[in-house]
């Protein structure tokens, strides 16, 4: 009976150390599973669109919980596709950046805002811009029929930003380093291209920095007041890579990928019109990848 008994007893210790190995494991494996969760939860994945053969922008940022940022838009001819591309998210806008108000960048947003078809948009971001009529003073090759459009649209849930600003939009960190303030009036007559909003985006582990339609004018001062934290692993070329900013800037930046907002006639240009091809080799240089309309939609994720 002794017999018996001791071998019970080695059987039922047996079966607890199985169990207890077991419940390890499983514990282990619910962890790493809620990581991999939290972790694609925190993923925000950046894309880039060109659906025409004209410069233009527009980028999504989808959030790993369903969470939809839309960055400009384009020209008012991208609408539909604008439309579409929100409507296949899930429709609902939570934030919508407007980096400034030119025809190429808020068109799109313009028609869509005066016509939703069902879409949601919770909260627009802009820069505070002087009036129109001042704007074209300065620049008076400028157009500010969508700007004055943009106005009479008289958008509920707007909120300005300025330089300095940090933003938590849906979770994500958001730094506002450039906008329209007594730093663009001092040093550019192109008021609505140099105070277009210059921002980053930052997750744990990566971030993405997008500068809209600012040029050289502000490049130094931009430069001498953020430095290292302009430091990004993306970057969003001032200007669609046309112009835009200066060399030292982009090396402070150091990007390992460079969004060019252009098509295939402004990346390639044999005109000698316009610096694009100069400066995608320059990033190139830097040790940036190009990716450009031609290879449209260019995805990266934040994390």
């Amino acid at each position: 009976m002794r017999k018996k008994s001791k071998k019970r007893n080695k059987m039922i210790g047996v079966a607890l150390v199985i169990i207890v190995l077991l419940f390890g494991i499983i514990t282990v494996k619910f962890i790493q599973y809620e990581k991999i969760i939290e972790d694609t939860e925190r993923t925000w994945l950046i894309t880039q669109y060109g659906p025409r053969d004209v410069n233009s922008m527009f980028y999504t940022l989808y959030g790993g919980k369903g969470q939809l940022i839309v960055v400009d838009g384009g020209w008012t001819e991208d609408a539909d596709f604008v439309r579409q591309t929100i409507k296949e998210m899930g429709g609902k806008v939570d934030a919508w950046i407007l980096t400034h108000p030119h025809q190429d960048h808020i068109g799109a947003f313009n028609a869509i805002y005066s016509d939703l078809q069902g879409i949601e948009i919770k909260e627009v971001y802009t820069v505070d811009m002087p009036s129109p009529k001042l704007c074209q003073e300065r620049a008076h090759w400028d157009s500010v029929d969508t700007y004055n459009d943009f106005l009479d649209l008289n958008v509920k849930n707007l909120k300005y930003v300025y330089p300095g600003d940090e933003l938590n939009i849906c979770g994500l960190k958001v730094d506002i380093y450039n906008a329209y303030d007594e730093h663009v009036k001092e040093l550019s007559q192109d008021y609505l291209n140099d105070g277009s909003m210059m921002f980053k985006v930052q997750g744990e582990k990566s971030s993405m920095l997008f500068c809209a339609d600012v040029g050289k004018a502000m490049s130094d001062y931009l430069l001498d007041t953020w430095g290292k934290k302009l430091k990004a692993d993306y970057i969003q070329m001032g200007h669609h890579g046309n112009g835009g900013l200066l060399k030292d800037f982009y090396e402070e930046v150091s990007p390992k990928l460079a969004f060019f907002d252009a098509p295939d006639w402004l990346m390639y240009d044999e005109t000698g019109k316009y610096t694009t091809p100069e400066n995608a080799k320059e990033m190139e240089s830097l040790g940036s990848e190009v990716v450009s309309f031609h290879t449209q939609p260019n995805t990266v994720s934040i994390e």
